[in-house]
């Protein structure tokens, strides 16, 4: 995210702030605000900025005040007359009955007038009903139900505060601009679609148009630990209740993802503030998140702040950030698990911290993680790296693929993640290492100098040092394996994945059969990615 705020991301801003000030206040003749209209329609926009000069709150007054500076310079995702649509002009003149004569000449326009007015205003209910289509917005609570028999479109930020919100296998959820679906700490998401049925949460753009950022994305908030005090979501106004998360349940659940997919999701809420493809905010172990993939998301493809929760069969493709980002005390577990960076953006496929105030905040960042690939093109254009590790983070890395990015393999950073190497705490075994680095050979930048940002630690040295680690074997992957639209993930039955694995621990969450390093079986004939996921370019 660019550390200044354009000035569109400011306009969104100020927007959001004047909605939530009306939510929060109601009454007194405040209105409620549809933000995708909001957005949307230059005319509605006008219209709230103009009632809010003269509202008798003096928040709202200095927001409109605000707005009427920022939106001068025309529109922010709507069309005005002459940019792509055609003028609204008043109807014209009719022309004067005969003196004397009935005016059935202007009785006739005006009911061609009547006629055409309510057409437009019946067009859209009528055309939602016969799509089978459900707007959604606002807060939902108690018990909540959607069916696969419709499509159901996200309006603003639409907040699960109380019950479970159960999900069809086969529904279609779009999110509008300026929307996202925040499940808070005292409500559940049920989610379970089926391979031949994945739950689709996407945009409501049309295909052809769609893009990263379209709508906000998937949070789900709960009451296991983190290290964070009074931890709040991104995305969320500080001040909101609903965006709170963190508890000392360890084992407490955000509900159940299973068998979906999260496209062209992450809006900037606010300046500076985007929200990610999946967010998990203090969820516990028992959440269920398994055969999700995220795709093109603007910032992170998920993003888990503390808790304990599991991740198995994981597809993140194309994140405009960072594949797989952990914050404040993430200790759950892993197994198979794919990321895909692409050329034209993304920076690191992991990128760890602990806690960025206090890097020996309690609980420590430490998943645990078995049969991971991260994949990149070896991009020109973008600097890539397959992890950072940094602020204090732990972690146990186990039969690992790491192939084609531009950058370096991985980057420790300050003396506590250090520190963690040395304790245990950070660990590494079984990992391939391949095509690393501009010419595909240099697995490590160079840090000595000015450059050192990891208290001396030669990287280089270090990790060719690990028996664990190998690097320039040639893992035999398909060609298509960074493919935008097609990409096939599975290595050849000759490749050197099948040698050199940990097995993985015992127990229900894992796969102790898995013996190879990276997310697929070489040489399998299907693998676990078939059938549900889906690559749209846009």
């Amino acid at each position: 995210m660019s550390a200044e705020s354009s000035p569109r991301a400011r306009l969104v801003e100020l927007l959001w702030q004047l909605k939530q000030s009306y939510d929060r206040e109601g009454g007194g003749g405040l209105r409620f605000i549809h933000f995708n209209t909001l957005l949307n329609d230059s005319e509605y926009r006008a219209e709230i900025i103009e009632q809010a000069l003269t509202s008798d709150n003096p928040r709202i007054r200095d927001l409109g005040r605000q707005l009427k500076t920022a939106n001068r310079q025309g529109v922010l995702l709507g069309r005005q007359p002459g940019q792509g649509a055609p003028a609204r002009t008043p109807p014209a003149a009719s022309a004067e009955s005969p003196r004397g004569g009935p005016p059935w000449p202007w009785l006739a326009t005006l009911a061609v007038v009547l006629l055409i007015a309510a057409g437009v205003l019946l067009y859209r209910p009528l055309r939602v009903m016969l799509a089978g289509e459900q707007v959604v917005s606002g807060s939902l609570d108690g018990d909540r139900h959607w069916g696969a028999d419709r499509t159901w479109i996200l309006d603003g930020i639409v907040y699960v505060e109380s019950g479970q919100l159960t999900i069809e296998p086969g529904t279609r959820i779009e999110g509008r601009p300026g929307s996202a679906l925040v499940v808070t700490r005292a409500a559940r998401l049920h989610a379970a679609g089926r391979a031949d049925a994945p739950v689709v949460f996407t945009s409501n753009q049309a295909d052809g148009t769609r893009q990263a950022g379209d709508w906000g994305g998937v949070v789900l908030l709960g009451d296991a630990p983190v290290n964070q005090i009074d931890a709040q979501i991104e995305g969320v106004p500080e001040d909101d209740p609903r965006g709170a998360f963190g508890g000392d349940n360890a084992a407490g659940s955000c509900g159940v993802l299973e068998y979906a997919r999260i496209e062209f999701a992450g809006f900037e809420v606010y300046a500076n503030n985007e929200l990610n493809g999946l967010t998990l905010g203090g969820c516990g172990s028992g959440t269920i998140v398994r055969h999700v993939q995220v795709h093109r998301a603007l910032d992170d493809g998920i993003e888990l702040f503390g808790g304990s929760a599991d991740l198995r069969h994981i597809l993140i493709t194309g994140a405009g950030d960072d594949s797989l980002d952990w914050d404040w005390g993430w200790r759950g577990r892993v197994q198979f698990l794919i990321a895909q960076q692409y050329s034209s953006n993304g920076d690191n496929a992991f990128e760890a911290d602990n806690n960025g105030d206090r890097h020996d905040a309690r609980p420590r960042s430490e998943p645990v993680m078995y049969n991971v690939s991260l994949i990149s093109p070896r991009s020109h254009a973008q600097h890539q790296r397959a992890m950072t590790l940094r602020e204090g983070t732990g972690g146990h890395f186990h039969n690992m693929l790491i192939s084609g990015f531009s950058g370096e393999t991985l980057d420790i950073r300050d003396a506590s993640t250090v520190a963690n190497l040395n304790d245990g705490t950070l660990t590494f075994d079984a990992v391939l290492v391949h095509n690393i680095g501009a010419r595909g050979l240099t697995w490590f930048e160079d840090e000595s100098g000015k450059g050192d940002d990891d208290a001396g630690l030669d990287e280089r040295r270090y990790f060719q040092g690990l028996p664990g680690l190998r690097f320039g074997e040639d893992p035999l992957l398909p060609r298509n394996a960074v493919d935008l639209a097609r990409p096939d993930y599975t290595p050849a039955s000759a490749s050197p994945l099948k040698n050199g694995a940990s097995t993985p621990p015992q127990g229900e969450f894992w796969d102790e059969t898995a013996l190879y390093l990276g997310a697929v079986r070489p040489g399998a004939a299907r693998v676990w990615t078939d059938g549900w996921t889906d690559f749209p370019l846009n």
